[in-house]
């Protein structure tokens, strides 16, 4: 792009031939491609055709010339396709009332004649850098929403807005808190794959996972990691509640509603046979922040829940059940929910008894 091209453009509206031609090499002189017309009517149609950055309009146009300065800038913002565009007006008018009216339809500045080049181009540079920066906070606000769309997909809304306003550091390191985990595995996943081939595969957890999201997101959970076939949730995370144990096992009961009524409605006929998963739950203390390096960051959970929830999910499949939770998570729901004591006081990859309570 050549320099002429990167000049702002200018759509310059005088009725006098003088004042016109003195405006113009004003502009011309600091930098600005002008466009000149005499009439409200051609200033109209240049402004249409030329599409300038700003626009420089004389506000007593003669009217029997047809269309006046007041009328040219209320037809501008009007327009849906101009309503934006920067129009000073100019007049040697210096009553109260002109003020008034000019600005309250729409003119974002107004100079007094004699005009002064060093007044003009200030002006006019004001107005349009006003206008760019308007325009990049709508880019910014666009990008903003584009973002919190994506991450809408992974984590909850709490979660992404406490992100988006930096409640949420940036920076590597995090804090302990009390949260509950969530970990549900698809079963059989690696049969279900070579049966019906890796496509129709992904396909068919990529249906499961938005669903299942859904009902984490719905009852505050965030989706910390899609594992393959699994996902691990997290409630409580960056944003505790007093109902995060009980939020956690409400989504495992959603989870399984869900899978009764694809199997019931033979969702994946192909599959030839039932669609089963394995959730385990465990709370207590976890280190929720962000790891790896300056080039490179994941927001993470870590602790002893995070791998008790994993290995009380590979539980669930020992002992044929869908749903099995730990003592803390157990202590925290309301007693209206079912369970049963699985018998299990230790489980494999760590130290010493647990409790371990299968969901009814």
């Amino acid at each position: 792009m050549d320099e002429e091209q990167k000049r702002p453009r200018v759509v310059l509206v005088e009725d006098d031939l003088v004042q016109r031609e003195m405006i113009a090499q004003m502009l011309i002189f600091a930098g600005y491609d002008v466009t000149s017309a005499a009439t409200g009517e051609e200033g109209q149609e240049l402004i249409e055709s030329v599409k300038p950055d700003a626009a420089v309009v004389d506000l007593h146009l003669p009217a029997e010339r047809g269309v006046t300065g007041l009328v040219l800038l209320k037809s501008i913002k009007e327009n849906p396709e101009t309503a934006e565009l920067p129009v000073l007006i100019i007049t040697a008018d210096t009553t109260e009332e002109t003020y008034v009216l000019v600005l309250s339809s729409g003119a974002s500045d107004i100079l007094l004649k004699p005009l002064r080049i060093t007044e003009l181009t200030i002006r006019i540079q004001n107005v349009l850098e006003l206008r760019k920066n308007r325009a990049d906070l709508r880019e910014a606000n666009a990008k903003l929403e584009r973002e919190k769309k994506r991450l809408l997909r992974y984590f909850s809304e709490d979660f992404v807005t406490a992100m988006l306003n930096d409640e949420i550091s940036a920076e590597l390191g995090g804090i302990s808190v009390d949260a509950t985990i969530l970990f549900m595995d698809i079963r059989n996943s690696t049969g279900i794959a070579e049966q019906i081939g890796p496509q129709k595969f992904a396909e068919f957890v990529s249906m499961i996972f938005t669903d299942v999201m859904d009902l984490i997101f719905a009852n505050r959970g965030s989706v910390n990691k899609l594992l393959g076939d699994g996902i691990l949730a997290t409630f409580g995370c960056p944003v505790p509640s007093e109902k995060d144990a009980e939020n956690a096992v409400k989504t495992a009961s959603q989870i399984r509603e869900y899978f009764q009524v694809i199997n019931e409605a033979r969702a994946h006929e192909d599959i030839g046979g039932d669609i089963g998963f394995g959730i385990g739950v465990a709370s207590g203390k976890v280190f929720a922040g962000n790891i790896g390096s300056f080039r490179r960051m994941e927001y993470a959970v870590m602790g002893d829940p995070v791998n008790l929830a994993a290995r009380l999910q590979e539980l669930s499949k020992t002992l044929s059940v869908d749903i099995v939770i730990d003592g803390t998570t157990k202590s925290k729901i309301p007693a209206s929910y079912a369970v049963r004591d699985s018998g299990v006081k230790n489980v494999r990859g760590r130290h010493g008894e647990v409790e371990a309570w299968i969901l009814s």
